[in-house]
């Protein structure tokens, strides 16, 4: 028996009207012809021909074996020869010449199909009159393209002897895709991106719109803000208005990529640099020479500064400190000494992302702000958070984007197993439309201790890496796939994250930390690769 589509249950049932007929010659199809056979009943079909859309149904449509096509289109009722030209009267309507239709049919059916990469398909159609005899011939239309009513016993021979000369190799499947409507549609992650990214970015300007606006004598802020909360935004906005008013303004934080992020976005007239690069300058245009192949460099640089910051010029009008966390009391307060009296400091920060075991400080008469808002992560990714319970106090998923929850990769104690789970992941990611430049692999190690660093492809993709060069600055490796530490890129963010190289043996205070700053970097996706010890101790970790 043939295949009916779309299917429904026989023996098909025999209404009134006009499907009535359909619904009968279906039948005698669907008994009558091989299983190899597919039929189509009541196909709409749509083309635009000089700019005009036209809209048709196609009665019966059969499929042959080899990928070809056969048009039945069913007349009853009132069809009647006027003027050399088939008629049928519809009620309401003037006739229509079924010659004209039928040829209209065919001719947009083979453009669509041509359209849909299908030319190979064989195209023929045949009037069917079962309800009238024929008793001769016009030129309108070939008697060898009609079946009447004196031949519906032989319907099915006629069918299939329709198809004996076809030849050629069509795709089969996609031509039954195509008159089935599955249309092949895959999500543009690039337009999900935008749409998130613009959405977040509007709904973060909290904190850079009423913050500002807060007015104190002491001129000191300290702004306690969660990841995602806007807090980049914050300084930019600080940042531009300082340039805006003719003020000098320096921004200092900890990770040297983040320094770098603000610097391309901030006016050119900015200081945005790590505290140690300050350092570093501050010791070059006093004399010093720096040796950065000594481990111990950064260290010596920051002494010197301390060393003298009793004798620091006051010069600027802002002073924003990020990622106040990383920081100690000290460098703070020699930072200090270069605000000027009437200067104003924000110093901005998450405890929830100390990584170093830095003490927490407080600066005497500062106004606080807290917010709690996550405005970057999925919501589905924050609610796995707060369920794991990697922070003491929980954040408010704030974001429009539902999402999903972080995807879980996990990797045994094996030498490649990591690496497999790791390409697993991304595999996965490019077959759903991700691009390698929507994507950051951040792993759970340091520089140093990471084998993702070593990695030249990730994924099939080749791996863009930082590499240390001359005079204590940093390079990328040329590549399509960014790979960094969760220490770099604390402080940033990217639409898809794969946290990888995760592994601990407890789920202390650190580790828990660590995993928070990856989790909330991702703002549409956040995947994980993990290990299986790692992953049993957070799933025992009590909600």
């Amino acid at each position: 028996m043939a295949i009916i589509h779309p299917r429904l249950s026989p023996p098909l049932a025999h209404k009134h009207g006009g499907y009535r007929l359909e619904l009968s010659l279906l039948e005698m199809l669907r008994m009558g012809l091989p299983d190899n056979f597919d039929v189509f009943h009541g196909l709409t079909w749509s083309t635009v021909y000089n700019d005009i859309q036209k809209f048709g149904e196609l009665d019966l449509t059969v499929v042959s074996p080899q990928g070809h096509i056969l048009i039945l289109e069913i007349k009853g009722g009132s069809v009647y020869s006027h003027n050399g030209m088939l008629l049928k009267d519809y009620s309401r309507e003037k006739p229509k010449d079924i010659g004209q239709q039928v040829g209209r049919q065919h001719g947009a059916i083979r453009q669509r199909l041509k359209n849909a990469h299908l030319k190979e398909v064989h195209v023929e159609a045949f009037l069917v009159l079962p309800e009238h005899k024929l008793l001769s011939e016009g030129l309108s239309y070939p008697r060898e393209r009609i079946i009447d009513s004196t031949q519906m016993d032989q319907f099915c021979n006629y069918v299939k002897s329709s198809f004996s000369l076809t030849s050629g190799t069509p795709d089969r499947k996609l031509l039954l895709d195509f008159l089935s409507n599955e249309f092949d549609l895959m999500q543009d992650v690039g337009a999900q991106i935008n749409a998130i990214q613009s959405i977040s970015t509007h709904m973060s300007n909290g904190l850079a719109t009423w913050v500002p606006r807060i007015s104190h004598d002491n001129n000191i802020y300290i702004i306690d803000a969660t990841a995602g909360s806007g807090k980049t935004q914050l300084a930019l906005k600080l940042l531009k208005t300082a340039a805006l008013n003719k003020q000098r303004a320096l921004y200092v934080c900890y990770n040297r990529p983040l320094a770098d992020h603000i610097q391309s976005l901030a006016p050119s007239q900015t200081e945005a640099v790590t505290f140690h690069r300050h350092c570093d300058v501050y010791a070059k245009q006093h004399g010093h020479n720096p040796d950065f192949s000594n481990a111990g460099v950064y260290g010596e640089l920051t002494k010197i500064y301390m060393a003298e910051s009793d004798k620091l010029t006051p010069k600027f009008d802002l002073l924003v400190i990020d990622e106040s966390q990383d920081f100690n009391a000290e460098w703070v307060q020699a930072l200090f000494q270069e605000l000027k009296s009437d200067g104003r400091l924000y110093v901005l920060g998450d405890e929830n992302q100390n990584l170093y075991d830095q003490e927490a400080f407080d600066l005497p008469g500062a106004v606080r702000i807290t917010c709690t808002d996550n405005f970057r992560s999925p919501q589905k990714v924050v609610k796995a958070i707060n369920t794991l319970n990697l922070i003491d106090q929980r954040i408010v998923a704030c974001s429009a984007h539902e999402g999903e929850a972080p995807g879980i990769y996990t990797f045994g104690e094996g030498v490649n197993d990591h690496e497999k789970a790791l390409n697993k992941c991304l595999l996965n990611l490019w077959a759903q439309g991700v691009e390698p430049s929507q994507v950051v692999v951040v792993t759970y190690r340091g520089l140093k201790n990471s084998k993702v660093m070593e990695l030249a492809q990730a994924g099939g993709k080749k791996t863009k890496r930082p590499v240390q060069v001359e005079d204590g600055n940093w390079a990328w490796t040329e590549g399509d796939l960014i790979i960094e530490t969760v220490g770099r890129f604390k402080g940033q963010s990217a639409p898809v994250v794969v946290f990888c190289e995760i592994d601990f043996e407890e789920l202390s205070q650190t580790n828990a930390r660590k995993l928070f700053v990856g989790m909330t970097r991702g703002q549409m996706k956040v995947e994980l690769v993990i290990s299986e010890r790692a992953a049993a101790l957070l799933s025992a970790n009590p909600n």
